[in-house]
């Protein structure tokens, strides 16, 4: 994993384009009026989950940089129901963006973030995990999934 484009910083990236491109050309709408209400949703729960994360990982004081080894296996919280609860958050940013925005083509931010994230981010994680955890990784992977 590269330390210069950290996950936070391939969101904001995200979100950025995402109001970039939106602001700069004529796209295609494809959310109008009160169900764009709907990204706040998104945007609470996504902005949630990584700070129960990061409160988590604070009490259990242990690593939260991905680019550094783990040093303990949290499995509490939104642990239990998610392999990956920060970036499933950060996910749900980016679509409750693209909901408020409202064009078909801040979908590509989200597809974009979710490719780097689940063949990226993700796989260079959980081999971090494999090598120090072993045994307790894979049982733990066994009953939860990398999303949700």
């Amino acid at each position: 994993m590269r330390k210069i484009l950290v996950p936070p910083l391939m969101m904001v990236l995200c979100i950025v384009g995402m109001m970039l491109l939106d602001s700069y050309g004529s796209l295609t709408k494809v959310l109008t009026g009160n169900i764009r209400e709907l990204g706040y949703v998104f945007l609470i729960i996504g902005i949630a989950l990584p700070a129960w994360s990061a409160q988590i990982f604070r009490r259990r004081q242990t690593n939260i940089i991905p680019y550094k080894s783990p040093d303990k296996m949290v499995t509490e919280g939104p642990f239990r129901f998610s392999r990956n609860p920060m970036y499933l958050g950060m996910l749900l940013i980016i679509i409750g963006v693209a909901i408020r925005i409202g064009t078909a083509e801040s979908l590509l931010f989200v597809g974009l973030f979710f490719a780097v994230a689940n063949w990226w981010y993700i796989p260079f994680e959980e081999m971090k995990m494999q090598k120090v955890f072993g045994e307790e990784f894979d049982s733990y992977k066994t009953r939860v999934r990398r999303w949700v």
